[in-house]
C-alpha cells in the first residue's frame, strides 16, 4: 500500500454517529473550555463569543450532514488548521518573552480555540466527535495554567458533567442500550474523588523558580496625580491620617498613610485584598516608620521628599542598595513573591526585606531610605507584581553573636556591619524622656547581657514574653486624653490594645534601652490554599510589627501578636488541618443521637425484612437454625419432615414436639388442612423453646450443608423439598 492510499485509508470518515445526546456533550465540554479561558483573560470576549457560535453553528451542520459528508469541507479546515498554526508561530515569534510561559499562553488558548470550532464543521463520526471531546481537556489546562482563585471550579463542574455525559452517550451508542450504568459511575466517581484527594495529599510544599521572568500586569490601574504620591487604594485619593476631632482626639487609621496614628483602627473584613505565591511566607512589608512623637508615627523621609530615589528604567526595576543594606543581600537567601491584587489597594510595593528586582508594569518607582516602595501608578484589582528579595533571616545564636562582636568592635562604627551614627540616632529616636518605660524595660529585661555583651536578642525575647502575658488583645480601645503619650497610657493604663499598640510599645522601650527597632505596617500571610498554591491575604491580615537592627544581618522581624509560618505548607497539611478544625466544631453529641438512632431504624427494618412472612416458614426457620448450632444443618434434598426426624434421633425427649410439628407443616402445605389457631400457637411455642435450648449448645462437627438463614424464612417450607 502506498503513503497516498495509508493517508486516505486513515482519513476514510467511520459509521455516521447518530447519537445527538452524544454531540450535545460533546459541543457543550468545548463550550465550557472557551468559556473558562475568557474568564481567565485568555481570550478576548470577541474571540470567545465567535468561538462558540462558530462551535454550536459547525455540530449543528455536521449532524446534518453525517451520512454524506461534504468533500469540499476536508481541505478547507485543512487550509484554516495551518493558517492557524503559521499564526501561532508568528505572534509568539514576535510577542513571547523567553523563559516566560505566561506569554505563550493566550496564543496558546487562541490556537485550541481555533482547532476546535474549525474541527466542528466536520464531525460525522464517533472518533470525530469524541476528539472535540478530549480536546476541550486542554482549554481548561490553559484556563486553570492562569487561575488564582476558585472561581474556574464552577467551570470545571460544568467540564465535568458534560465530560461525563459524553462519555455515557457514547457508550449508549456503541452498546445500543438506552440505560445509565449508575452503579458503575458511582464507584468510578468515588474511585477518582479518593484518589484526586489521595494525590493532593501527598504533593510536596510547592517551590518558586528563580530562573523565569516573573509575570506582571497593571490592569484596572492609573496614573498617580497625588502630590504625595502614595494613595489609599484612589488613584486621586492621598493616604493621609484622619481628622483629630474623632473619637479617639487623635486621628484613626485609614489604612497605609503617611502617618500611623495608634488611636483607631478601622473595622477590617474578610474580603481578600490579594493572593501570594512566595517562596518563603513571610512578613510583607509596606512601609516603615522611623518617628515617634508620642501619638503616632511617620516617616523622617516620606515619599517624593528629600532623598527619595525615583527609578524609571522599566520592568523589572533594580532596587540598589541602601546604607543598612550593603552586607545583608550577599548573605541572603533568593525569595521571589508574586502578588494578585484582588481588590484596589494603596500603590505600596509590598514585598520582603532587601528587595532586588521588581517586576512591575508602572511608568516610575519612587524608593526611600527605609525601603518603601511606592508606584506611580495606581494598584487597581488584577494587577500583579513580583518582587525578588535577598532575604537574610537568621537564627537566635546568629543574632546574639552578632550583637557579642559588635559591642567587642564598637556599636555605631560606620561600616557595612552596623549602621552610621546618623542612623542610630534615627532609630533610637524617642520624643521626650519615658522615665516609668525606661524603667519597666530595664525591670524586664534585668539580668540579661552585661559590659561587652548586650544580648539585644534576649532582650527582645523577654520583652514579647511579657507583652504576652500582661497585654489584653483588643481592637476596642479606649479613647486617649487629650496630650496624653499613647505608649504611657497603654503600659500603665488600660494594658489593651492590638498589634500597632503593642508593637509601638515595644519599639519605644527597645529604644529606651538604646536599641534601633522601627515600626512597620503591612501583611502577615493569611491562609494557605492548597489547591491554587497561593497565600489568601484578607483585609484582617494587615499588621503592624517591630524590626530591630543586627549587625550583619539587617533588619530582622519581631512580633509578639502573630505567627508567620517558616514555610510553605503542603496541600496535604493543610487538608488535615481544615479537616481537624471542621471534626472538632461538629456537634459530636447531636450527630452521636442521630446516628444511633439511624442504626436503630436501620436494625428494625432489617429484623422486619428478615421475619418469615407465616407460621409454616417461622417453624421451619427455628428448627434450620437449633440444628445448624448444634452441627446438624439442613441439606439441600432434605425434607422437613425427614429433617424433623433426624433432629429427633438426636434428641429423644423433644421427638413428639418435632414430629407434631413438621407434620403441622406438611399437611397445611401439602393437604391444604388450616390448623387451628391453638396448634399453630402450640408448634411456634416448641420450635422457639427448642431453638433457644440449642442457642449456647457447643456445636459438634458440621455435615455438608447450606447456609439456610435467608432462604428458610422465605421460601415455602415443602415437607418434601426437593422432589
Amino acid at each position: 500500500m502506498s503513503l497516498w492510499q495509508r493517508v486516505v485509508q486513515a482519513n476514510k470518515p467511520g459509521p455516521p454517529e447518530h447519537s445527538v445526546p452524544f454531540r450535545v456533550a460533546s459541543t457543550g465540554a468545548v463550550v465550557v473550555g472557551i468559556g473558562a479561558c475568557w474568564s481567565q483573560g485568555e481570550l478576548s470576549p470577541t474571540v470567545a463569543v465567535g468561538a462558540v457560535v462558530a462551535t454550536v453553528v459547525g455540530n449543528a451542520l455536521s449532524y446534518r450532514s453525517r451520512s454524506r459528508p461534504w468533500p469540499v469541507v476536508k481541505p478547507v479546515l485543512a487550509a484554516c488548521a495551518i493558517g492557524g498554526f503559521v499564526w501561532f508561530i508568528a505572534t509568539v515569534s514576535h510577542t513571547a518573552t523567553p523563559g516566560d510561559i505566561s506569554t505563550v499562553e493566550g496564543p496558546l488558548a487562541v490556537l485550541f480555540a481555533w482547532v476546535l470550532c474549525t474541527h466542528a464543521f466536520d464531525v460525522p463520526a464517533r472518533r470525530d466527535v469524541t476528539y472535540s471531546l478530549a480536546g476541550s481537556a486542554a482549554l481548561m489546562a490553559v484556563a486553570a495554567a492562569q487561575t488564582v482563585d476558585l472561581s474556574l471550579a464552577l467551570y470545571v463542574v460544568a467540564w465535568v458533567v458534560f465530560g461525563v455525559w459524553g462519555l455515557v452517550a457514547m457508550w449508549q451508542s456503541m452498546s445500543g442500550t438506552r440505560g445509565v450504568p449508575w452503579m458503575t459511575l458511582g464507584i468510578a466517581g468515588a474511585v477518582v474523588a479518593v484518589l484526586a484527594v489521595a494525590l493532593v495529599a501527598v504533593l510536596p510544599a510547592p517551590t518558586v523558580s528563580t530562573s523565569l521572568i516573573f509575570p506582571s500586569s497593571s490592569a484596572n490601574s492609573s496614573p498617580v496625580d497625588s502630590p504625595s504620591n502614595l494613595t489609599d487604594g484612589s488613584a486621586s485619593l492621598p493616604a493621609r491620617a484622619a481628622s483629630p476631632d474623632g473619637r479617639t482626639r487623635v486621628g484613626g487609621y485609614l489604612g497605609f498613610a503617611k502617618s500611623l496614628d495608634t488611636g483607631a483602627r478601622a473595622s477590617l473584613g474578610n474580603q481578600v485584598v490579594m493572593r501570594v505565591r512566595s517562596t518563603v511566607p513571610g512578613y510583607w512589608v509596606g512601609q516603615t516608620y522611623d518617628t515617634w512623637n508620642g501619638q503616632s508615627w511617620s516617616e523622617s523621609v516620606p515619599t517624593r521628599g528629600t532623598g527619595v530615589q525615583k527609578l524609571e528604567s522599566g520592568s523589572p526595576y533594580y532596587i540598589p542598595l541602601s546604607p543598612d543594606q550593603l552586607a545583608v543581600r550577599s548573605a541572603g537567601t533568593t525569595d521571589v513573591q508574586t502578588f494578585y491584587v484582588a481588590q484596589s489597594g494603596p500603590n505600596l510595593v509590598f514585598h520582603s526585606d532587601n528587595v532586588e528586582r521588581v517586576y512591575l508594569q508602572s511608568r516610575a518607582l519612587y524608593l526611600t531610605g527605609d525601603g518603601t516602595i511606592v508606584s506611580s501608578a495606581s494598584m487597581g484589582a488584577g494587577t500583579i507584581y513580583t518582587v525578588v528579595s535577598a532575604v537574610n533571616t537568621a537564627s537566635g545564636d546568629q543574632l546574639r553573636a552578632a550583637t557579642s562582636a559588635t559591642a567587642d568592635a564598637g556599636i555605631g562604627q560606620p561600616g557595612v556591619d552596623s549602621l552610621t551614627p546618623a542612623q542610630l540616632v534615627r532609630y533610637r529616636q524617642v520624643p521626650h524622656a519615658y522615665p516609668r518605660v525606661a524603667a519597666l524595660a530595664r525591670t524586664i529585661t534585668a539580668g540579661i547581657g552585661g559590659p561587652g555583651n548586650p544580648d539585644t536578642y534576649d532582650k527582645i525575647e523577654a520583652i514579647e514574653a511579657w507583652m504576652s502575658h500582661h497585654v489584653k488583645y483588643t481592637t476596642d480601645i479606649p479613647p486617649l486624653a487629650p496630650g496624653a503619650d499613647a505608649v504611657t497610657s497603654f503600659l500603665f493604663g488600660s494594658r489593651t490594645g492590638y498589634c500597632e499598640q503593642i508593637s509601638t510599645a515595644t519599639v519605644v522601650m527597645l529604644r529606651t534601652l538604646g536599641i534601633p527597632a522601627r515600626e512597620t505596617v503591612g501583611y502577615v500571610p493569611g491562609s494557605y490554599n492548597p489547591i491554587t498554591d497561593l497565600w489568601e491575604v484578607q483585609a484582617r491580615d494587615a499588621h503592624a510589627w517591630v524590626q530591630v537592627w543586627f549587625p550583619g544581618y539587617g533588619w530582622q522581624n519581631f512580633d509578639p501578636t502573630a505567627d508567620v509560618p517558616l514555610a510553605n505548607p503542603s496541600p496535604g497539611s493543610v487538608l488535615s488541618r481544615a479537616v481537624g478544625r471542621a471534626l472538632a466544631h461538629l456537634p459530636w453529641i447531636p450527630i452521636s443521637l442521630v446516628v444511633v438512632a439511624a442504626g436503630g431504624m436501620l436494625e428494625f427494618r432489617r429484623r422486619r425484612l428478615r421475619r418469615p412472612p407465616t407460621w409454616a416458614h417461622q417453624i421451619a426457620a427455628d428448627l434450620e437454625r437449633a440444628g445448624a448450632r448444634t452441627g446438624r444443618a439442613r441439606r439441600l434434598d432434605e425434607p422437613l419432615t425427614a429433617y424433623g426426624q433426624r433432629l429427633a434421633a438426636g434428641d429423644g425427649a423433644d421427638g413428639p414436639g418435632l414430629t407434631a410439628a413438621t407434620r403441622l407443616v406438611e399437611r397445611y402445605t401439602y393437604g391444604g388442612v388450616e390448623p387451628s389457631a391453638a396448634q399453630i400457637a402450640a408448634a411456634l411455642d416448641f420450635t422457639r423453646r427448642y431453638r433457644s435450648t440449642h442457642r449456647r449448645r457447643r456445636s459438634a462437627p458440621q455435615e455438608p450443608a447450606r447456609d439456610t438463614a435467608s432462604a428458610s424464612s422465605k421460601e415455602a417450607p415443602a415437607a418434601s423439598r426437593g422432589r
